[in-house]
């Protein structure tokens, strides 16, 4: 299913290149203007001839040399690196707004006086039985991630839903109050602001068990076109303990290489007092005819830092990944409102996975706009305005774009934003991050 939802939403959904390149022409192009630079004139100052420059600046060459770019940068005052970076803003797949009108024109500013707006107009996906609003863009590449807003009426359902590899998806319930997710040949109760996560290798659905009210789920995944992998089969739970294969979903747990498992001696290293003979006896127990000595259990788990629960989970043969349930007690909150007005709130319990997603809040008059925030880390956000207005300003050479209720952006966090509330109400948003926020 979710790949059916990704090409409904590059068929219907806006065109966008799906692969990466900084847009150095078009920057080149906009400073060379700015300085009133014919553009025949600056071919010859370079060296390159005016259809070679013309198809440099309107970013139809997808490369040029070094010596090229150095060049153009030297008579322009300017250095090659920051003719990379900043094509790196101006690259659509690095600043993807969904806006349900045009913005409002800044008074004073030429449009050749700064980057365009580039925005797309939001999309709402049909299904027979849900509606989606996509907040991210049709992108699939190993940085990205897809989030979406799912509308799902009374007595209805989301089906058959796997990713056909192993990875977390992560939802939050923003309203609705009698929402069923199965998973794992099990059902669990899930109603308003509560989050979740589960292996979204195996088959799960949603369903809104409500006579009368809409439920709204926010969805978060990473989706490939590499996927090979058929869909995850229902996971059938063991009413035995089985030990040995509870170590064996371990040592793939722990691993940090993809469909390699962490060696037996390497896991002995991790722990206080075993060594790889003691491990791999416990991993040569028959089901239920073996003596369990339960402190070197503890010892195993306590160095691979797993919890009794997830092991004896994979014990039973249930999904490598346990269904996780965000409580009160188990979201985490990011606290700026002293300083900037602004709250974070998480929806799941961060160091259950790579991805992270929470309810953000920023006071009337309120902004994290104190200084150009930065991710170290290269990561994807998403944000969608649920109630209030903002304004955000991403990277350099951008002015702020205002957002509304329903609107969205998807940038790179790497090229440092500014965000803003301008209004006198608090806004809400639903925030979203790959990788996750260290809390």
């Amino acid at each position: 299913m979710y790949r059916e939802i990704i090409e409904k939403y590059r068929h219907e959904g806006p065109q966008i290149p799906l692969s990466r390149r900084p847009l150095v022409g078009s920057v080149i192009k906009r400073i060379r203007v700015d300085k009133g630079i014919r553009q025949i004139d600056f071919a010859k100052k370079v060296g390159i001839n005016e259809a070679t420059l013309k198809s440099i600046e309107n970013d139809h060459q997808q490369a040029t040399t070094v010596d090229n770019l150095e060049r153009m940068a030297s008579e322009l005052g300017t250095t090659a690196d920051e003719l990379i970076l900043l094509g790196r803003e101006r690259d659509p797949a690095n600043f993807f707004p969904l806006k349900r009108q045009t913005p409002q024109e800044i008074a004073g500013i030429r449009k050749r006086k700064r980057s365009p707006l580039e925005w797309h107009e939001s999309v709402r996906l049909r299904f027979k039985n849900f509606d989606i609003t996509p907040i991210s863009p049709p992108l699939t590449a190993t940085r990205d991630f897809f989030i979406c807003r799912i509308n799902l009426p009374p007595k209805r359902s989301v089906d058959n839903l796997s990713l056909g590899m192993h990875f977390p998806v992560v939802g939050f319930v923003s309203s609705g109050f009698n929402i069923k997710i199965t998973y794992g040949n099990r059902s669990h109760a899930v109603t308003t602001n509560q989050g979740f996560a589960l292996d979204g290798f195996y088959r799960h659905s949603f369903t809104n068990e409500d006579d009368d009210a809409a439920a709204v789920v926010y969805l978060m995944t990473k989706i490939s076109d590499k996927t090979t992998s058929s869909p995850g089969p229902e996971a059938k739970s063991e009413a035995t303990i089985n030990v040995a294969k509870g170590i064996e979903a371990l040592r793939k747990e722990r691993s940090d290489r993809p469909g390699i498992t962490l060696s037996v001696k390497h896991l002995a290293d991790l722990t206080d007092n075993l060594d790889h003979e003691q491990i791999a006896k416990m991993m040569r127990l028959k089901k239920g005819s073996s003596v369990v000595y339960w402190e070197k259990i503890e010892d195993l788990l306590g160095g691979a830092r797993v919890s009794m629960d997830d092991f004896l989970g994979w014990a039973h043969h249930q999904p490598q990944k346990p269904f996780e349930l965000a409580t009160a007690k188990t979201r985490a909150l990011i606290d700026y409102s002293t300083y900037y007005g602004v709250s974070i709130y998480s929806c799941v319990p961060p160091a259950k996975s790579d991805l992270f997603c929470g309810e953000l809040r920023i006071e009337g008059q309120g902004s994290l706009s104190k200084k150009s925030w930065e991710r170290k880390d290269a990561a994807m956000i998403a944000l969608y305005l649920e109630d209030g207005e903002l304004e955000i300003t991403v990277g350099k050479s951008r002015s702020a774009l205002p957002l509304g209720k329903g609107e969205s952006i998807y940038f790179d966090g790497s090229l440092g934003y500014i965000i803003r509330n301008p209004g006198k109400t608090t806004t809400k948003a639903f925030m979203a991050s790959f990788p996750a926020i260290q809390f």
